[in-house]
């Protein structure tokens, strides 16, 4: 389904949107190697320190921008922020490795988009050394890139980690946003049934990432950091006012310096990729139309085109849909949308 042609048309941009280009397989660092189900056409990663373990494959659809801009085309929606495959990101056990993949990723989106009007990309960010994770943002963003894309959930321990410091304080002194978005390589196994690894595990890890955060006290140090949380904000918007409870009574965390974590539901930006109309009005009730952006997920099956497709189930105004739609996310990448538009 196209866009309407009505004065709600300029911009649309997809903030949540993934694209693994088929040539960074060609050059994968030591440790990984390209694994290809040339009967299902995708591309997996194995993982020489997981004992030779394989990770999900990548489609065509992920791999090739031409087929993965159909998609978007058809859709109405003028410009794509591509991210790298989270899943595919977290595959190293190890920093200098993760890091290689996530330069190897980058030049990899930056050739993708370099030409494209309706592209831009989103830096993959190793999760592993908050150290390196700064050098590659500085980097990918000297290639052209709108922000980064970090995990929510690192291999080892949380978003809290000292070393993260690192990458906050260079997001912030670049004016970079970050897209926070959960995945797993390896599944924990209690989230392999039923495909609760995707349904619950992903709003979960989010929402964990928020409290990591706030019990790190980030907004309050990093206070010009902007993130974007995917899958609108995980379960935070929704139980935020658990975390205040516990965050005001909870012993160990009674001494905290920061403010509770209802007073940050407004720090944060969050997509719509909610899948229903109650769930996408409420958070946009409780944060505002100037936090939410619209996104899709694309191009999974998980994906969510509801507002690009049919904007006024959002419940706004026309300022209001037009904020969502895509005025949110040119201001806050300082995205050109000129040449993507068409009238």
């Amino acid at each position: 389904m196209g866009a309407p042609a009505d004065s709600e048309r300029v911009p649309r941009v997809d903030v949540h949107a993934h694209l693994m280009p088929t040539d960074l397989f060609d050059a994968l660092p030591d440790g990984l190697e390209a694994r290809r189900d040339e009967q299902r056409d995708e591309i997996a990663l194995c993982v020489s320190a997981r004992e030779g373990a394989v990770g999900r494959g990548a489609p065509p659809d992920l791999r090739e921008p031409h087929l993965h801009r159909a998609k978007q085309a058809a859709r109405g929606i003028d410009l794509s922020l591509l991210g790298p495959w989270i899943d595919m990101i977290a595959a190293p056990i190890d920093a200098p490795t993760q890091a290689r993949l996530c330069r190897t990723v980058n030049r990899s989106l930056a050739r993708a988009t370099a030409d494209d009007p309706h592209a831009r990309f989103l830096a993959a960010l190793p999760d592993l050394d908050g150290g390196a994770a700064a050098d590659v943002l500085a980097e990918a963003l000297e290639l052209g890139a709108a922000g980064g894309m970090l995990s929510t959930n690192p291999e080892d321990g949380s978003l809290a980690r000292a070393d993260l410091d690192a990458l906050w304080g260079a997001a912030e002194r670049a004016g970079a946003p970050l897209v926070l978005h959960p995945g797993y390589f390896a599944p924990p196994p209690k989230l392999r049934e039923f495909f609760m690894v995707n349904l619950v595990g992903n709003p979960f890890e989010t929402t964990l990432a928020v409290g990591s955060l706030l019990g790190a006290e980030v907004p309050e140090r990093f206070g010009d950091l902007r993130l974007v949380l995917v899958h609108g904000g995980g379960f935070f918007p929704y139980q935020y006012a658990r975390m205040d409870h516990g965050f005001r009574n909870w012993p160990a965390l009674r001494g905290r310096s920061g403010r509770p974590p209802s007073e940050h539901l407004r720090w944060f930006r969050y997509d719509t990729v909610l899948f229903d109309d109650a769930p996408t009005r409420y958070l946009l009730d409780l944060v505002g139309d100037d936090r939410v952006l619209a996104g899709s997920d694309c191009p999974f099956a998980m994906t969510d085109h509801r507002p690009f497709a049919e904007p006024e189930r959002l419940g706004l105004d026309a300022a209001g849909r037009r904020r969502v739609l895509g005025g949110n996310a040119v201001a806050l990448f300082g995205l050109d949308v000129s040449a993507a538009v068409t009238p």
